[in-house]
């Protein structure tokens, strides 16, 4: 059966319609080789070589805890890619001072005050490194 081209306004039958049905059917879902749900940046739940190895400089050089070393890690890594992305670093000051807040136990004030305070220190991060031609570190 011959369908006509919605791409050819006076509705003509296409010629290439039978031999697009000779193709071999492609199953449902994704196919082998997909990369569409793979994520970057700050959402995605994997790290590179280099990241892994500068989460573990920060955790045990610097001293820093390592869920706060990841999130430093995600934060600079995303804002590398997307220098401007106001999501990301919303999302980083909102990990932050939750894991904070559960750690030190701070209370409703504390928590508004305190992620005010984070996110404005990253925005003022993210503007910095979207100026700098190389990108600082955070």
């Amino acid at each position: 059966m011959c369908y006509p081209d919605k791409s050819n306004p006076a509705g003509e039958v296409s010629q290439n319609v039978t031999a697009n049905q000779t193709q071999i059917k492609r199953k449902r879902g994704g196919q082998k080789g997909n990369r569409n749900a793979c994520k970057h940046g700050f959402y995605s739940g994997t790290l590179s070589p280099a990241e892994t190895s500068q989460l573990w400089n920060i955790a045990n050089l610097e001293g820093v805890d390592p869920e706060i070393a990841f999130i430093r890690v995600k934060l600079q890594s995303s804002l590398q890619y997307d220098p401007g992305n106001r999501r990301v670093v919303r999302e980083a000051s909102r990990l932050f001072v939750k894991w904070y807040s559960v750690n030190y136990r701070l209370d409703a004030n504390d928590r508004n005050y305190l992620k005010t305070v984070v996110e404005n220190l990253l925005e003022i991060a993210s503007m910095r490194q979207s100026a700098s031609p190389h990108g600082s570190q955070i």
